[in-house]
């Protein structure tokens, strides 16, 4: 085992902003809309770590983890989103701080279900968890808000209106600021008028959870925290092509321009206040990281030129009709368009795989469903890829279900405003400022690797000797000394 510096005064705040990519920041940096992100990369260093994942398991739930625990995913062994909990293997960073003796403040970071109980601190899981479960018990408010809105926005879910009167106090309690409430007000008044710009609504869901994280966050002053949010990667999805048409083989319509050109750089603006208000909460102690555990590039794919479309289950409930489930299945919406099934019967589990895996699209063995199974819960999505032409009407067969057909618009449905414009890129973004911190450096070849256990270093904790990232000395001061033994480098630590 490596031995690390040794300084308990040192704290780290983790701003994770899933998927903000360079290629964005750059242009918006020179345009002068981000003047946080200017006056935080110019005072402190910059790069561009590399996720360590193939093209294949390139999504967000897999690589944030193997930031967190400084394992590869054939390690760690995630493989959708809010998979059980007992067949990932960690610990993430907050558990071995907290293991430590010190004080941590979880906030949304990806997969932090189920939050441990007792912790010095606290806790509040993902906005994608299964349940409200928080610690301390009285945040329980603070996810249940979360967990309505995040789901709200899938086309295809029933909006849950956060209205009761009861919830707003306890909320208003737990730091929800007039102001902001003020602000959501302002959005509806504003959306009267400009219908066009209800996208801008993603982007109050940070900014309510920011009130939030404000007041746990002065209140236990945590060794180490996170702060989580996803809407930047929602945007970028769904507007990339009207924000930057360069790439793209289509060129977006006088209409799309006219409705999603600014909201990308909307999102980044939003994302510029987070960083703002974050910032101003550390002390003279408390390095502050900002990261993506991956980035995202334009969808510019020659077998989609026109775009693809992102098609949804339509009913979950008819889906786990057809599989014989009703009754042994409990179904939770995860990151649209994916369903997890958790079936804790093995038979009737080992049913609806069967019934998943023969349904077909346009001809027998066009398969329907993609899926994937780890220990008691099926994670399902339609075969995005398989349904080229899309055509609503053409016929979907389920030979082990009673051989019934349906056209496809009737089991799923394609809803999203756009087509898919942005997807999963290796390259993520990080920026890190602070004491010891170098002004105006740059990080060398990185990866997701090296942030487990750069951060522990920082915190004075010694690395576990199974990750194989490195310490990031080259983002300190001359000196400033963060490890007396350098970590594998990047190259090494893809040989092994």
């Amino acid at each position: 085992m490596n031995s690390t510096l040794r300084n308990n005064g040192r704290k780290v705040l983790l701003i994770e902003l899933n998927e903000i990519t360079w290629r964005f920041v750059d242009p918006l940096l020179k345009k002068g809309v981000l003047p946080t992100f200017a006056r935080f990369i110019e005072t402190g260093v910059r790069g561009s770590p590399v996720a360590t994942e193939d093209a294949n398991n390139l999504d967000p739930w897999i690589s944030w983890t193997s930031l967190y625990t400084g394992r590869r995913q054939e390690q760690h062994g995630v493989r959708f989103l809010e998979q059980p909990p007992e067949t990932v293997t960690g610990p993430r960073i907050w558990e071995l701080v907290a293991d430590a003796g010190k004080s941590i403040g979880v906030f949304g970071s990806i997969m932090s279900w189920p939050p441990r109980k007792g912790v010095k601190g606290f806790w509040v899981p993902s906005t994608f968890s299964p349940n409200g479960e928080t610690c301390p018990a009285e945040l329980q408010p603070i996810q249940e808000l979360n967990l309505s809105a995040t789901r709200a926005h899938s086309p295809l879910a029933s909006e849950q209106k956060v209205t009761r009167l009861g919830l707003v106090r306890a909320l208003k309690k737990l730091g929800l600021r007039w102001s902001t409430l003020g602000r959501i007000a302002a959005f509806f008044v504003r959306t009267r008028l400009r219908p066009h710009r209800k996208w801008e609504k993603v982007c109050l869901q940070p900014l309510v959870n920011l009130d939030f994280f404000e007041r746990l966050y002065r209140t236990h002053r945590p060794d180490f925290a996170t702060f989580h949010s996803n809407h930047v990667a929602h945007y970028q999805h769904r507007y990339w092509r009207a924000a930057d048409p360069t790439p793209f083989f289509t060129e977006p319509s006088d209409e799309e321009l006219r409705k999603y050109g600014a909201a990308v750089e909307y999102s980044y603006r939003v994302a510029d206040e987070v960083l703002a208000r974050l910032w101003a909460l550390a002390d003279k102690d408390t390095v502050v990281i900002v990261a993506s555990g991956l980035g995202q590039q334009p969808y510019v794919v020659e077998e989609f030129k026109e775009g693809r479309q992102v098609v949804r289950i339509r009913d979950i409930h008819q889906i786990i009709g057809l599989c014989g489930i009703t009754g042994y299945c409990t179904p939770l919406s995860m990151m649209a368009p994916q369903w997890n099934l958790t079936i804790p019967d093995a038979a009737k589990r080992a049913q609806a795989e069967h019934v998943l895996s023969t349904a077909w699209y346009r001809e027998p063995g066009v398969r329907l469903f993609a899926f994937t199974t780890v220990g008691d819960t099926i994670n399902v999505n339609v075969f995005q890829k398989n349904l080229k032409p899309l055509d609503l009407d053409a016929l979907c067969g389920f030979p082990d279900a009673g051989e019934k057909t349906f056209r496809l618009g009737e089991i799923c449905a394609a809803q999203d405003p756009t087509p898919k414009q942005g997807y999963h890129d290796p390259v993520g973004f990080v920026a890190m400022n602070g004491p010891g911190i170098r002004a105006g450096g740059t990080l060398e070849d990185c990866t997701n690797l090296d942030f487990a256990p750069s951060i522990l270093s920082l915190l004075g904790l010694p690395a576990p000797d199974y990750m194989q990232g490195r310490v990031l000395n080259e983002a300190l001061t001359p000196t400033v000394s963060m490890a007396e033994a350098q970590r594998p480098s990047r190259l090494e630590a893809v040989a092994h």
